[in-house]
């Protein structure tokens, strides 16, 4: 159970630092004088390098409980919720093709977490 939970909250930490890095280049692209330094101790960028590394941290735990070659496959989860909240917070549209990869990504999710019982 520890296992599990460490990986939702890596693939939750990885989710948020995506998110923050959209936001980034949302400023980037609506500040475009911003100087370097300015983008890169920007809010989105700080909080995103954050995220980025709880999300590493808690990937090193998930591997000392799983094989890699079971766990690794499973973040393709990340696909699955980013493509949710670019939808419901960028308002980005999903495509029927993303819609049957999303079908394909979670059966196989299914079919992996079975191998680390």
């Amino acid at each position: 159970m520890i296992a599990w939970s460490l990986f939702l909250f890596s693939v939750c930490s990885s989710s948020l630092s995506q998110y923050w890095q959209k936001k980034a280049a949302m400023l980037f692209m609506s500040t475009p004088a911003l100087a370097w330094h300015q983008k890169l101790l920007s809010r989105p960028i700080l909080l995103s390098i954050l995220f980025l590394g709880i999300s590493a941290l808690s990937w090193l735990a998930v591997l000392s409980l799983w094989d890699v070659s079971s766990a690794y496959p499973l973040l393709s989860i990340n696909f699955v919720v980013m493509l949710l909240l670019s939808h419901f917070i960028f308002h980005e549209p999903i495509s029927s093709k993303q819609i049957i990869g999303v079908f394909f990504i979670v059966f196989g999710i299914i079919i992996l977490s079975g191998a680390l019982e």
